[in-house]
């Protein structure tokens, strides 16, 4: 330890060198972000692994031969957009059939409910008064022949056959009057509903082959993307074969087990920060969505499900589905705290510290450069520098050691304890562990930013590589 602290110092002997002879490169690049107050619960560091917040085999519903496959894999895809089209014309000529026959039907239905047509009541009418007409003909012939028979002027061979006819007259009023009051008082109700019945039937028959030709395109069933095509295009699918794999991915969701002494501490709907070391250690913004109130057997802990918005890029989810990450769930009760990045924590001679920059070197500092400066003048004067190009440099200030007591963590953030640490303070978070106490710093803008703690892109730091 004792050397390492002497070959600290004699760092920073040369550092401040540089720095009296113009502050030409002399002093560290650094990043500076603020220390933050803010209300935060008690927290407990957990994995998991991120989970689709739907996942689906899509598969036939009918029978068919696969005639277009319109994804691939990787795709993002439309709810309701085709996924697989069947080959249709032969369920499209039964169709055609059934709904001819639909049509029979119901113009056979709205025969019978209508009833006979005016011209058909008028035509049965008149066949009763020709009827009538004749039966009062056979009336008269009848009466005429009986006085015949009884003058002795005719036969009873003659009445008789004027007798059948009379008769025979009546028979056919009789079936007159019968028609007529058929066709004007429609068709029975038993007949009405058969005829209802069969449109019925035929209508049914229609509507599921046209279920059946809707069924023949898979579609999607909501946003999402499709993970594995299980079907190609000359296949044969039965009813429930796989067509493919797909996810919803807007809401990425990590599964955590928690143990169950923290059950009691856990609130739905909290917020939980979620870091994916896949993802460069980004901070995302998760919410307590799931409590499962069941404790598993012999390892006794219980599942949370925690959501993450997942945002776009390039057409892609920002998370992918098995990815690995840590949650920081809050269990306990929310208190203020202090909040430092945890970039700008270090560990030095036992001790945790963080840095701040000072514009005023430490004495010890001061001393060596005032005599750096007084061997300088002494010395031949170089030439000239040539004009710099570009803006000038940030100011150089000199590096503060702050000790502080690490309380927990949260996310990208630590709360920390310490009394000579305020909510605003700068503090540095790059290049940390070559700090010492007086180094000389020069704060750059993290990418994105026009000055530290900024939000505009350009910045650069002599030395980073794009």
């Amino acid at each position: 330890m004792r050397q390492l602290k002497i070959g600290a110092w004699a760092l920073l002997a040369m550092v401040a060198a540089s720095v009296a002879l113009g502050q030409m490169g002399g002093a560290v690049p650094i990043h500076l972000e603020p220390a933050v107050a803010r209300r935060v619960r008690e927290t407990v560091e957990l994995k998991g692994v991120v989970e689709p917040r739907r996942a689906s085999t899509l598969g036939a519903e009918v029978a068919g031969r696969v005639e277009h496959v319109l994804v691939e894999e990787g795709n993002f895809v439309k709810a309701g957009a085709p996924i697989c089209r069947m080959r249709t014309l032969p369920v499209e000529l039964q169709l055609k059939q059934a709904e001819g026959q639909l049509a029979a039907a119901k113009a056979e239905f709205e025969k019978m409910t209508e009833g006979y047509r005016p011209e058909e009541i008028r035509q049965a009418e008149a066949r009763v008064q020709a009827a009538e007409a004749a039966l009062v003909r056979w009336q008269q012939e009848h009466k005429r022949t009986r006085q015949l028979l009884a003058d002795g002027a005719s036969t009873q061979a003659e009445m008789e056959s004027v007798e059948a006819s009379y008769r025979q007259a009546e028979e056919l009023l009789a079936e007159a009057n019968a028609y007529l009051d058929l066709v004007t008082s429609g068709y029975r109700a038993e007949d009405i509903e058969a005829a209802r019945g069969q449109v019925q039937a035929q209508e049914a028959i229609a509507e599921e082959l046209k279920d059946t030709i809707e069924k023949m395109t898979v579609v999607m069933p909501y946003d999402g993307f499709v993970v594995r095509k299980r079907c190609e295009v000359g296949e044969w699918l039965q009813p429930g074969a796989p067509v493919a794999d797909v996810v919803d991915l807007a809401v990425a969701r990590v599964l955590v087990d928690v143990p169950e002494r923290y059950l009691k501490g856990l609130e739905k709907g909290s917020e939980a920060p979620v870091i994916f070391d896949a993802l460069d250690e980004e901070e995302f913004a998760g919410t307590v969505a799931e409590i499962v109130p069941v404790s598993a057997e012999g390892v006794h802990t219980v599942p949370v499900r925690v959501d993450i918005r997942n945002p776009m890029e390039n057409g892609r989810p920002t998370i992918a589905s098995g990815l690995f990450a840590r949650v920081w769930l809050p269990v306990g009760p929310e208190h203020e705290a202090l909040l430092v990045p945890k970039a700008a924590l270090v560990r030095q001679q036992g001790q945790d510290l963080v840095y701040t920059v000072s514009d005023v070197p430490p004495p010890e500092m001061a001393a060596k450069m005032a005599e750096m400066a007084d061997k300088m003048a002494k010395m031949p004067k170089p030439p000239a520098p040539a004009e710099p190009v570009g803006p000038p440099p940030p100011p150089v200030k000199y590096a503060k050691a702050v000790p502080v007591r690490i309380v927990q963590g949260y996310g990208l953030l630590m709360e920390v304890e310490s009394e000579a640490l305020e909510p605003g303070t700068p503090l540095i978070t790059r290049g940390t562990y070559l700090m010492v106490p007086g180094m000389p710093v020069q704060a750059y803008p993290k990418e994105g930013e026009t000055e530290p703690g900024g939000s505009e892109k350009d910045a650069e730091v002599p030395g980073e590589v794009e």
